[in-house]
Formats: C-alpha cells, sequence, structure tokens
C-alpha cells in the first residue's frame, strides 16, 4: 500500500482555518452523493467551551472542504452550514460538531403546484436553477430531452427534479453553486486505478442476478389522441453503460419471454416520452447487476460519476461507476468507503486494453495512408441506407449554444443551413453515409463536441473506429462508446470533418445484410439471429 502524508483544509466563509483554529480539527466526515444532498461534518476539540461563542464556527455559512495529499489537495465539499451541536460526556472528550449540506437544501423547504408548457426536463432544471441563483449545467445525452406538459404536483423544487430526474434516465445534483441535470456521461479514461492488496482494504461485491431485465414496458395514455402508449426497451438501448464484457441480462436467472418490467406513468404524454422512460427503467436495473461496497486509502477523486478500475479481485476485476463516496479524516489519517455499480461481469481491463490497441493499430494505418478521405458505404438488400447525422455544441463554459447557425456540408457535397435548438443540439435525419464537416462561426469558443454515430434505423453504433480532424489542422483518433457518442473537450473553432474507419457494432436485426468495405472491392456478409 502506497504511505503519503495527508492533510486538510477547512475554508468558512472564504477564510482558511489556521493556526489555533486548524489545530482544534478532530475530524472530517464527507458524504457524497447524488440522490439526494451531500453532507459534511467537522469535528473541533473544545474542552473548555471556548469555540461555542466564537463567530469563526458558529457564525459561518459557507463550507470548502478539501483532502488529499499534503500539497496536492483536492476539494470534496462546497456547501452551506445547516446545524451545529455540542457534545459533552463526562467519559470522552467535549466537541463542537459543525454540520451542513450542499445548497440543494434550499430546494427542499417550501412546496409548489405549478404547470410548465411544453417544456423538457432541462428547461424545468434551468428555470429553477435561476430561482435559486445556480449556474445550470445542462447535457442532454441522447435520446433527446422530450418537451411536454409538465405538472409540479405538492411538491418541493428537489423533489420536482429528482423525480424527473429519476423518471427520464438524468442525474441531477448540486456541486457548488452549480446544478447538474445531465445524462451521464462515462468517462474515457479512468478517474482512479485500485488494486485489492495494495490501495483497496476492503472489497465486498454482490452479483444480483434477478435485478437485470431482458425487456421494459411502459403503459402511458396519450390525452389529445385517446389512446394507450406502449414504450419498449431491451438489452441494447440502455442510455448509458459501465464499460464491461457480457451484460448482465444475459446471465439474469430468471427471464421470460414477456416484457420483465412493466411500468405504468400517468406522466408519460407521447411515443417519444415512453419510448424514453422504458430505456431509463432499463437502464436502472441493468446498472444494480453487479454493486459493491470499497474502502481504500483516502482519494479525492473517487465521487459520484466517477470511473474506478479495481483489480486483482478475481472476475470482479474491472470498471466501476461510483455511486456515493464518503470522505474520513482524523488522526488516523485518511480513508474512503465509496459504493459501485456495473451492469456487466467479465474484465472490462483486459477488453479495454485490446480496444486500446485496435485504436493504436488503426492510427499506423491512417498514418501510412496517403489516399483520400474513406468513404463509408452500407446496403441491405442491395439498396443504400441512409444515416442520422447527430451532434452537440458548448461553449467554454460547458454551456449549450442554442439558436446557432451553422452549416453541415455532406459527403455528397451537399451544403445545409441549421440552427442549434434550446440544448445546442441538432439531429438530422436520412441523410447519405461518409464524412461531414460542421462549420462554426468563427469567434465561438467551443470546449466540448459531441457526436452520435447511428444506424439506418437510428440505432446507435457502439466500437465505431474513426476520425475527427479539427479545424487547425490536427486529426484525433476516435471510438463510439456503449452509446454510440464521441465527445472531444477544448475543440478549436472553424470547421470539422468526422471520418468512419470502421463500423463498429449497431444493433442486430433479424435477417440478412451485405454491404463493401471503403475500398469496394471484397463483400462482406453479416446475419442476424435467426
Amino acid at each position: 500500500m502506497a504511505d503519503f502524508k495527508t492533510d486538510f483544509a477547512i475554508h468558512l466563509d472564504g477564510n482558511k482555518l489556521q493556526g489555533e483554529e486548524a489545530g482544534a480539527i478532530l475530524g472530517i466526515r464527507v458524504f457524497q452523493t447524488r440522490s439526494g444532498a451531500s453532507a459534511f461534518e467537522v469535528i473541533v476539540s473544545d474542552p473548555d467551551l471556548k469555540w461555542q461563542g466564537k463567530p469563526t464556527f458558529t457564525d459561518c455559512k459557507e463550507v470548502r472542504i478539501e483532502l488529499g495529499e499534503a500539497g496536492k489537495l483536492k476539494q470534496v465539499f462546497d456547501g452551506e452550514v445547516t446545524a451545529w451541536r455540542t457534545e459533552l460526556e463526562r467519559s470522552g472528550p467535549t466537541v463542537l460538531v459543525l454540520r451542513g449540506l450542499d445548497r440543494s437544501h434550499r430546494m427542499m423547504r417550501a412546496r409548489k403546484t405549478k404547470t410548465y408548457a411544453n417544456a423538457s426536463p432541462i428547461d424545468c432544471a434551468k428555470q429553477i436553477a435561476a430561482d435559486y441563483g445556480l449556474t445550470p449545467r445542462a447535457r442532454a445525452g441522447a435520446p433527446p430531452p422530450v418537451k411536454t406538459f409538465r405538472f409540479q404536483a405538492n411538491q418541493t423544487d428537489f423533489e420536482f427534479l429528482r423525480q424527473m430526474a429519476d423518471l427520464e434516465g438524468y442525474m441531477f445534483f448540486i456541486e457548488g453553486s452549480e446544478l447538474h441535470f445531465e445524462r451521464p456521461q462515462i468517462p474515457s479514461s479512468d478517474d482512479a486505478e485500485f488494486s485489492f492488496g495494495q490501495e483497496v482494504k476492503t472489497f465486498l461485491p454482490v452479483a444480483n442476478f434477478r435485478k437485470p431485465a431482458a425487456s421494459v414496458a411502459v403503459g402511458a395514455w396519450d390525452v389529445s389522441a385517446k389512446a394507450e402508449l406502449t414504450g419498449t426497451a431491451q438489452t441494447g438501448d440502455e442510455l448509458w453503460s459501465v464499460p464491461g464484457v457480457k451484460p448482465g441480462a444475459d446471465l439474469a436467472k430468471f427471464t421470460s419471454t414477456k416484457p420483465e418490467i412493466s411500468v405504468v406513468e400517468s406522466q408519460v404524454a407521447t411515443q417519444e416520452h415512453a419510448d424514453t422512460v422504458a430505456k431509463a427503467a432499463l437502464t436502472k436495473r441493468a446498472m444494480e447487476f453487479i454493486t459493491a461496497e470499497v474502502e481504500v486509502q483516502g482519494n479525492p477523486k473517487v465521487k459520484p460519476g466517477a470511473l474506478v478500475n479495481i483489480k486483482k479481485v478475481g472476475e470482479y476485476s474491472g470498471h466501476y461507476l461510483v455511486t456515493e463516496a464518503n470522505h474520513f479524516y482524523d488522526s488516523a489519517g485518511y480513508n474512503c468507503i465509496f459504493y459501485v455499480a456495473r451492469d456487466k461481469w467479465g474484465n472490462s481491463s483486459q477488453t479495454q486494453q485490446q480496444q486500446q490497441a485496435a485504436r493504436q493499430q488503426q492510427q499506423a494505418a491512417r498514418q501510412q495512408q496517403q489516399a483520400q478521405p474513406s468513404k463509408v458505404t452500407r446496403s441491405k438488400a442491395g439498396k443504400q441506407q441512409n444515416e442520422a447525422i447527430d451532434f452537440t455544441l458548448q461553449d467554454d463554459q460547458e454551456k449549450a449554444l442554442s439558436g446557432l447557425k451553422v452549416r453541415v456540408r455532406l459527403a455528397s457535397g451537399e451544403t445545409i443551413e441549421v440552427e442549434t435548438d434550446g440544448d445546442g443540439h441538432v439531429h438530422i435525419d436520412d441523410k447519405p453515409p461518409g464524412q461531414y464537416m460542421v462549420e462554426v462561426p468563427e469567434g465561438i469558443p467551443l470546449a466540448t463536441l459531441h457526436l452520435r454515430v447511428e444506424d439506418g434505423a437510428g440505432h446507435p453504433v457502439t466500437n465505431a473506429i474513426g476520425t475527427v480532424a479539427l479545424s487547425d489542422g490536427a486529426e484525433i483518433g476516435v471510438m463510439t462508446d456503449d452509446a454510440g457518442e464521441i465527445h472531444l473537450t477544448d475543440v478549436p473553432p472553424g470547421e470539422y470533418t468526422f471520418k468512419l474507419e470502421s463500423e463498429g457494432r449497431g444493433r442486430e436485426e433479424p435477417g440478412e445484410a451485405e454491404g463493401t468495405d471503403e475500398d469496394g472491392e471484397e463483400p462482406a456478409e453479416a446475419k442476424g439471429p435467426e
């Protein structure tokens, strides 16, 4: 186990505790979660009761806590003091305990009834964020957010946003002064890596073969058409997925030919909405396949949403998504107990290494090529199958560039002028496959670029390898994730080109499909399930 000196820093109303005040700190506890409000406790030694009436501790409002290796501290909490208590015991130390929550506690007070006309969950989140002086951080992801009538029925703003997030597959949480309402984006690289017997002190996994579902059905009612709606989702439709080898649904011990989860939801009003809710329910159940409690030497990189790679734990080795993290600091040092989940079985570390090797081979092959940009052709029953173009534009603060007019140049030479929607999103259906270019007006500093590769049926194409040529001439090798998406950061303004090198893996359809390689020489044949 690597040993290093740990330290802490506490800022109360912007002032860092030092000297006698810092020396009075006996312990720090931080509880990070995405299902409720994150919380903290700071234990202050006070045998003479001198800190009870000092404004340093009892009059403060805002708190920032940093933990980690000495000289390399990282923030683990940014919130407000909501309570403090005193503990006096004859047989123990007298302490003052500061307690607090993140700023979402402001949204948990008043219940209200309110309507939102033709609004998406992100629209509601942005409006509520403004009501509390918070900066919204929204990411639509896929599928696009559904705009419909929204009704807040005698709920707090926190309950209302939490209900929509759970229903439609978003993560809702407050971090500092930012309100996040976004689809989870699985990192392309590990946020942290731990090995049993070294950093990992305890690893307690549970594989639940009852939880994964192969299919979900959502029943609802279309008020305007006065007709029943049924949204469906099956394995492969998950909104996000953790790297792994075999989906839990393929290993489930309890299966059925009928939908394994049936949900009746009164708030669903359209077919698109019903399908989104079904995918969210499927994703939630899928992520309950393998869960684990992990104890490691303290690491501030461990937080909800982080992708951690746990090694030397046999068949459980691989990548996990952190769902909750608890940080503890006292005289014994810095310790972390966190909870993780994944939807697949098998050592994803080996799979990731194979994918990296494939990317390196593709990159080497590209460097040897001097030819024109590759053309991708797909066909079914001898006919070309068109595809969809899908991307999102954001500024340097990761804020959606809404209402931005851009030009999309297709492989056929056709140029289309489009305008991003309220979430900075553009979707163009039924266009011929091949490379395309997006021209962004100069002076727009992009921070993040999201691309989505779909087949002709609108299904995401996973593990597709390609190249993005940026406006400054740089080329980046990319691979689509399990949602068929590519995410790039720090993209310069101007024109970029996306070129698909290999078609990856789309959803298998019954029947047969034929196609040609990039040079059109060797026919390829793929058969779906019989």
